[in-house]
């Protein structure tokens, strides 16, 4: 989950510096690049926490046993 949030960070981080070199907008794009790619990156960090919580609770309210999940 963490290396998700990371490339999608640098994937927006790249595109944002290569608009600046295109468009001659030095800190402009690389600025919004970087705080769309958190956003998003932190969007989807949260939807899979909650994928992974709705997991545990479906197994829990069914009697599953607990199962290991490595970390």
């Amino acid at each position: 989950m963490g290396l998700q949030l990371a490339i999608t960070v640098l994937a927006f981080l790249i595109g944002g510096y290569k608009l600046d070199n295109h468009y001659d907008r030095s800190p402009l794009f690389v600025t919004l690049g970087a705080f769309v790619g958190m956003v998003l990156g932190f969007y989807f960090l949260l939807k899979e926490l909650k994928e992974i919580q709705r997991e545990e609770k479906r197994d829990k309210e069914r009697g599953d046993e607990k199962r290991v999940k490595w970390m």
